[in-house]
C-alpha cells in the first residue's frame, strides 16, 4: 500500500480583490510499486476527485445565494483595519436630488457600494509614492479621474478600480 497526498489550489481575482481555494486529499493506493501504470492511474483518479471537489467549492462560492451572502455586512470588523467612515453623499439637497438613487447605492440598483479594499487603497498609496505624489496630490488625481472630489479612504471598490486602471495605464513600463 502507498500513501498519497494530492493538493490543488486556485485563486480567483476580481477588481483587485482575490479569493483563494484549496483542497488536500490524503489517501492510500492499493497498487504494487512494480506496476507504475496502474499506480499513476490511481493517483490520477485522486487528482480528478480533488479537482471536481475544488470546482464544486468555487461554484458554490459564485452561486446566486453565495453572491447574496457577500452583500451582507460582516458581523465583526477586522481588528487590523482602521475604522472607515462611510462614503459621503455629495449630491446637493435639492428637489432633483430627492429623485436620485439613495446615498451609498450603486447605479440605483439598490445594492450598496462596498468601500474599497485595504489592498486597493494600499496599491493606490504605493502608486502615489512611486510617482512622487503626496496624499493631497494623489487625492487631486483621484478627483481628476472620477470627476468629483473623493478622499482616498472614502473610495468604493468600483471607484478604486477605475482609478487603479487609469493610474497603472499611465505608469511607465518597468524594465
Amino acid at each position: 500500500m502507498l500513501r498519497v497526498n494530492v493538493g490543488l489550489s486556485r485563486k480567483l481575482t476580481k477588481n483587485y480583490d482575490s479569493t483563494g481555494f484549496s483542497i488536500n486529499l490524503d489517501g492510500e493506493v492499493c497498487s504494487p510499486l512494480d506496476d507504475p501504470e496502474t499506480l499513476i492511474a490511481k493517483v490520477r483518479e485522486l487528482y480528478d476527485v480533488a479537482d471536481q471537489a475544488l470546482r464544486d467549492q468555487i461554484e458554490r462560492h459564485e452561486s446566486d445565494s453565495a453572491i447574496a451572502h457577500h452583500d451582507v455586512a460582516p458581523v465583526t470588523a477586522r481588528p487590523s483595519a482602521p475604522p472607515r467612515t462611510p462614503p459621503v453623499n455629495r449630491i446637493a439637497a435639492t428637489p432633483e436630488a430627492t429623485q436620485t438613487p439613495a446615498a451609498g447605492t450603486a447605479l440605483g440598483n439598490g445594492k450598496p457600494d462596498e468601500p474599497a479594499t485595504n489592498k486597493q487603497v494600499q496599491y493606490l498609496v504605493s502608486i502615489g509614492k512611486r510617482s512622487g505624489l503626496s496624499t493631497p496630490e494623489l487625492e487631486g488625481r483621484i478627483a481628476d479621474i472620477l470627476g468629483k472630489p473623493v478622499g482616498l479612504y472614502d473610495l468604493t471598490k468600483r471607484e478604486a478600480g477605475t482609478v487603479l486602471d487609469r493610474l497603472t495605464a499611465e505608469q511607465p513600463a518597468r524594465t
